[in-house]
């Protein structure tokens, strides 16, 4: 603790904010689509967020399951999709841990939930033939459900398991999956399938499932199968208005009984530009720099930003910079040219000195599947961190 009192602001990737400002309105309509599973005890149409890096779809993930978990009405798992990795390994894992809680002492319960147990061993067995996972209890695998080794058909069958269960027990069942982008194409179809399968029963089992991830995210799913862009309720997460930067800013003080100034505002939200995780950075620092206990003035403002500009600079994107080789590096270069808005193919072949767009392919499959950029629209780039184009720009252009 400080002199002045805690800190209020929480910079870092997926912490909860102290305001989630510019948020009312995905979280309310997740928190209303919840109420409606439970109350009907049927499933809803599944959804994907997507945004930048950096926008709060981590922290809305976490929030979305700590509510869950804090209403003990809901087996809440969340997992996140690794490239190259494998959903079905995760969700074995991250089931394992909620039905364990379901196999308790209680005779009763264990007896009502056996047959999803079951057909769940069966399901990571494919992951895990030795067995290691364990309820306490021997358990056999349910024969001809969730043990094809076909994702497709097994996700499907410990769904409708889960949910059916879950419907018994009253309660709802929580699927969440973060950086969905990166999960194998084979998984992305065999997940589209089995919750389009789900949305077309007379009563869905009570199953939400919520993915997130880049903007890129949509085509993505589209690309495994092409009625994934009807499938699924896609909400877009963006930058944060002046007037919801200002919210971010000043709740958390004033509850700590501390002012800030006009000026003092207006010049943080300038340089924070709508960045969710660069608000709390600023937030952090300018709580730090300020001279006096209950009140933040333009110099403090101004000092802290900087602090924030260096720690991020250093901590987010030098970090993306120093992955990069040089040819991709060249290409970003070329990219912060357009000042944060997506860059064209074709002038980036033109400022890079290339005869053909194939000369850049290497380069931007490559930025493409390390996360620094995504195809924006076709023959388009963007950055996936917003102010990467004013890092390059202050640190690595003449």
């Amino acid at each position: 603790m400080d002199a002045f009192g805690s800190n209020p602001f929480r910079p870092g990737a997926g912490r909860v904010p102290p305001e989630l400002a510019g948020r009312d309105a995905i979280l309310n309509r997740v928190g209303s689509v919840m109420a409606q599973v439970l109350d009907q005890s049927e499933g809803d149409r599944p959804m994907i967020i997507s945004g930048l890096r950096g926008v709060g779809k981590t922290v809305l993930l976490n929030e979305f399951v700590r509510t869950a978990h804090d209403s003990r009405r809901w087996i809440a798992v969340k997992i996140e999709a690794v490239a190259g990795g494998s959903l079905r390994r995760s969700l074995a894992q991250a089931l394992f841990l909620e039905l364990r809680k379901l196999a308790g002492p209680a005779d009763q319960v264990r007896e009502r939930v056996m047959r999803l147990l079951q057909v769940f061993r069966s399901f990571q067995l494919k992951v895990d033939p030795s067995g290691t996972y364990s309820f306490g209890f021997d358990l056999e695998a349910m024969p001809g459900r969730a043990d094809t080794g076909d994702f497709e058909r097994d996700i499907l069958d410990l769904f409708e398991e889960l949910g059916a269960t879950a419907r018994e027990l009253g309660l709802g069942v929580l699927v969440a999956v973060d950086e969905l982008q990166d999960a194998p194409k084979g998984d992305l179809n065999g997940l589209n399938v089995a919750l389009h399968t789900l949305g077309q029963a007379p009563r869905p089992v009570p199953i939400l499932f919520i993915g997130t991830g880049l903007p890129s995210l949509p085509a993505v799913l589209a690309d495994a199968t092409s009625y994934a862009e009807r499938l699924y309720d896609f909400r877009s997460l963006g930058l944060l208005s002046d007037a919801e930067t200002t919210e971010a800013l000043r709740r958390p003080a004033e509850a700590r009984g501390v002012h800030w100034d006009a000026g003092a505002l207006a010049i943080a939200r300038s340089a924070i530009g709508g960045y969710p995780y660069f608000a709390q950075a600023c937030g952090k620092h300018v709580w730090d720099a300020r001279s006096v206990a209950d009140r933040i003035d333009e110099d403090d403002a101004r000092v802290g930003i900087e602090l924030a500009r260096d720690e991020v600079d250093r901590g987010l994107y030098q970090s993306r910079w120093d992955r990069a080789t040089p040819a991709q590096r060249e290409l970003m270069k070329a990219m912060a040219v357009d000042a944060g808005e997506p860059s064209a193919i074709q002038d980036l072949v033109a400022r890079t000195g290339k005869a053909r767009t194939s000369d850049l392919s290497v380069s931007r499959n490559e930025l493409i599947k390390n996360g620094h950029i995504y195809a924006s629209d076709r023959g388009y780039v963007a950055f996936t961190v917003p102010g990467m184009a004013d890092f390059i720009h202050r640190k690595h252009l003449d």
